[in-house]
């Protein structure tokens, strides 16, 4: 029930099952906790209620996706920023690798990359892939994350099996990105 509560949004289901004694922690089964589905879904109000019960803020489900990563795939800046502020570990790989920082690098959302990157987020570190967050943005075609990242010193050097940022950027029709990342080179970070 509290899964389901917390699933929607429900506040107040969430908290008089909480003072019910619900398990604050209690995981579906592939291992989403209550405060992963809030962080997915961006209830921000769940999630502060679950993190002040005591859920644990890095519990990650299967896949080893914590909540942190999801609300930074979802574009969920405050849920983002309240997870950070409990602490969350910035860079958790899940199993292929992939950090929060990574999720919204590839999903465009500029201001959680930001909220991540001032937090300390790894600017540059690659998924198993090799595919590093400049990587994808670029493939996505993502311009402001990409200078986002170049500010912060992020490689642009070839990673096998890729080309450079640039290139992938040409290959995907982003000739924006393609055209900014020739245009900056030996551009000096801020």
């Amino acid at each position: 029930p509290l899964y389901i509560a917390c699933f929607n949004g429900h506040l107040e289901i969430a908290r008089l099952l909480l003072e019910a004694s619900a398990a604050v922690g209690q995981a579906e089964k592939r291992g989403a906790t209550p405060l992963f589905i809030a962080s997915h879904n961006g209830h921000l109000e769940c999630a502060r209620l679950l993190l002040a019960a005591g859920a644990a803020v890095d519990q990650a489900e299967e896949q080893g996706a914590t909540p942190l990563l999801i609300a930074c795939q979802k574009g969920h800046l405050e849920v983002a920023r309240l997870l950070r502020d409990a602490r969350a570990d910035i860079n958790p790989p899940s199993h292929d690798a992939t950090t929060p920082r990574s999720m919204a690098c590839h999903s465009g959302h500029l201001d959680v990359a930001r909220l991540l990157l001032e937090a300390g987020a790894a600017v540059s570190q690659a998924s198993n892939n090799g595919s590093t967050p400049l990587f994808a943005a670029s493939h996505f075609g993502h311009l402001e994350v990409a200078k986002l990242l170049s500010s912060y010193g992020a490689s642009r050097a070839a990673v096998p099996p890729f080309s450079t940022p640039e290139e992938l950027a040409n290959s995907q029709g982003h000739a924006d990105i393609a055209a900014w990342l020739v245009a900056s080179r030996g551009w000096t970070p801020l």
